[in-house]
């Protein structure tokens, strides 16, 4: 399948990016994360308090699955930590071409500061949470992404056009 897949840290702003190139090239955006929170009929923070990371982890590897078999092209937002897992990097080489919007580490803060989505993180100090995951899960971004996108002083715009730009090319029809 010739899916477009936008990978990123939490606050990379891939789903905006998403949406933004789903508008571009006239395709549907699939978000992972809202597939899970809308067949478990929860949200995701709901998921993971009542049954867990590892199931959290396999849900998304079930819904990346079902993604394999689709004939229709799409847009995916992966969530945050799907790259961690090993079947989940050889899915995501299958499924299509993986964009990952890289930030810097301090620019993650800034956004997750400024969103106010992830009060989650609040538990321990900004710096040293991110810092911790931002270590474990760059390495994995980096070996699944197909395409790297330094995005930092880049807009949600530039960065959805960078990516359509580079699918029309590929793909000129």
């Amino acid at each position: 399948m010739d899916h477009i897949i936008i990978e990123g840290f939490i606050g990379s702003g891939k789903g905006a990016v998403a949406r933004a190139v789903g508008k571009k090239l006239k395709l549907t955006v699939v978000d992972i994360d809202r597939r899970i929170a809308d067949r478990l009929k929860m949200t995701t923070a709901e998921v993971y308090d009542r049954f867990g990371e590892p199931y959290y982890r396999a849900m998304e590897s079930i819904i990346l699955s079902e993604m394999a078999s689709s004939r229709k092209r799409d847009v995916i937002v992966l969530g945050s930590g799907v790259a961690m897992m090993p079947q989940n990097q050889k899915l995501l080489k299958e499924l299509g071409c993986v964009y990952y919007i890289k930030l810097k580490q301090q620019t993650i803060i800034e956004h997750m500061k400024q969103s106010g989505k992830h009060a989650w993180i609040r538990r321990e100090s900004w710096d040293e949470q991110v810092g911790k995951l931002y270590k474990e899960r760059e390495p994995a971004y980096r070996k699944t992404a197909d395409v790297v996108i330094p995005a930092d002083g880049k807009t949600v715009e530039e960065i959805a056009e960078e990516i359509a730009a580079r699918e029309r090319e590929a793909d000129p029809a």
